[in-house]
């Protein structure tokens, strides 16, 4: 009888996600703030457009700071059906670039960002975390060494 379920369970779950990942359909524009390891912190205004394909993701946006500082962030996922998992990539316009694993635990994916040996400086794993509500979207990432690397947080609404 479990081998009969199975498949049904795992194809309603899949389901589930499709579902879910249709909310980052939209633009989302909001605020933040990024904090460095050094205790250096900015206040940061970013523009996303979400975009899914299937059980594809991209949120391609800018993020700035009252200052000259400006980037381009994209961030790609895919879920897998048959692991259950989400899999992708985070670039930035300043040379950062990370893989990005992880699962969704109800409204919020649980991602590892581990930067690659293109990064053009190299941080620390940390974990990023996006989670949809009702309006928009948080973004939270968080370096796993305090002194080194930066923790940025995210409010986004869908406009």
């Amino acid at each position: 009888m479990l081998a009969i379920a199975g498949p049904a369970l795992a194809q309603k779950t899949g389901d589930d996600d499709v579902r879910f990942l249709e909310n980052f359909d939209g633009r989302f524009t909001g605020t933040g703030r990024l904090q460095k390891a050094g205790g250096t912190s900015h206040n940061l205004n970013c523009r996303f457009d979400g975009e899914r394909q299937g059980t594809r993701i991209s949120l391609t946006g800018r993020c700035s700071t009252a200052l000259v500082f400006s980037t381009t962030v994209s961030i790609v996922l895919a879920f897998n059906p048959a692991t259950q998992r989400y899999g992708g990539s985070f670039r930035d316009g300043r040379g950062t670039v990370a893989e990005l694993s992880g699962a969704r635990r109800g409204d919020s994916l649980s991602l590892t960002y581990t930067e690659t040996a293109e990064s053009t400086r190299p941080g620390p794993p940390a974990t990023l975390t996006i989670r949809r509500s009702d309006n928009g979207l948080a973004l939270s990432l968080r370096s796993s060494h305090p002194a080194r690397g930066q923790n940025i947080d995210l409010a986004l609404n869908e406009v």
